[in-house]
Order: C-alpha cells, then structure tokens, then sequence
C-alpha cells in the first residue's frame, strides 16, 4: 500500500507543471464518535481535531484528482479512565466529482468525495507495537473561491498487541475548512484544465 501511494504522489507532483494544481492546508473538527474493538465492546470518543494538506489537480471539468496527508491529533476514550489518547495519520489519494462545475453563474464549486489510503496509529497506554492500516472515506464539500469547506465520515484501521493481536477500527465524522494555494505554472483557472 504504501508503495502504491509514492507511486501516486510522485505522478501528481510530476504532473503539476502540465495542468493545474492546488495546495490545500485545512483544519478540522471531529465531532465525538466510535472506536471498535475485536473483542471488546465499542467505546465511544472524545471530541478531536485535525489539520491536513492537499494537493489536487483538474482532470476535467467535472472530475478532479486528489492527495494528501492528516495528522489527527490525540483524542481520548471517553468515561474510561487514564492516558486513552490515541491517534492516526493517513496518506491517500481521492477523486473529486462536481455535477454543477460552479453553482449557477457564481464563485461556489460543490463536490463529492472520496478517500483511500493508508493510515499510522498510535496509541498510550493500551497495548504494545501499535501498527496502522487500510483507511477510507467519503463526503461532500464546496470550494468558495479559494476557500474550501467539507463533511466527510471517514474509517480507520490498526491493531495493537495485548498480548495477542487486537484489531480496531475507528470512524469520525469531520468537519473542515481550507485555502487553496495555486501551484500551477500557467495562470488559468486552477479548476479548469486547458483543451
């Protein structure tokens, strides 16, 4: 997996003087959710946050590519008692989908989104050799002129030793803004490719 990213970054970065490309920095807000384990009941979260960057880049007029990377700051479990926090770090790749291009003859650009890649855990306290795994995700979002605004769901997946191997998966619920950054050598529209 994490071979298959490199390949990704290094083709979107080998392709940003041809087309397009923006930098995206974003913070966010993750609203208290879930973490699954294998064989114990499911525990619910703290509230938490995260900051990303992002590179993306036009493939037509509706549909963009995408990467990036998150760092989820440590968050805590909830009504259990403790240094609980734990946190993950994904890499992955997405594919943006805008059905209107722009919102009637205005500045506004929705999307659809969606995520794939790989992701570090960490965790204190619960556990040994911590090790991460597949992540995914998905949601909506609007780029406003170069601000850029999204709610996305995402999951997680790691495991730990206690002593044996034990499974978890993470879910969240996101909420983020950004500014778009144009890395692109031409001096057109970051969203819009030339013919």
């Amino acid at each position: 997996m994490k071979k298959i990213l490199f390949v990704c970054f290094a083709l979107i970065f080998a392709s940003a003087g041809a087309q397009a490309v923006s930098l995206i920095p974003k913070i966010g807000v993750d609203i208290p959710s879930t973490m699954g384990y294998e064989y114990e009941p499911d525990q619910d979260t703290k509230i938490g946050y995260n900051a990303a960057l992002e590179v993306r880049g036009a493939i037509s007029g509706y549909f963009s590519w995408g990467a990036g990377v998150e760092c989820n700051f440590p968050r805590g479990l909830a009504n259990v008692g403790g240094d609980t926090d734990f946190s993950f770090i994904p890499v992955y790749v997405s594919l943006m989908f805008s059905p209107l291009k722009t919102w009637g003859e205005g500045d506004a650009r929705p999307y659809f989104k969606a995520n794939v890649g790989y992701s570090e855990y960490a965790v204190s306290d619960i556990g040994e050799n911590p090790a991460g795994g597949l992540y995914y995700g998905g949601g909506v979002g609007t780029e406003y002129k170069d601000f850029v605004m999204e709610l996305t769901a995402s999951r997680y997946f790691g495991s730990y030793e206690n002593p044996g191997t034990v499974n978890i998966d993470y879910m969240k619920i996101s909420v983020s803004i950004g500014y778009k950054l144009d890395l692109s050598k031409n001096s057109g529209d970051p969203e819009e490719p030339e013919e």
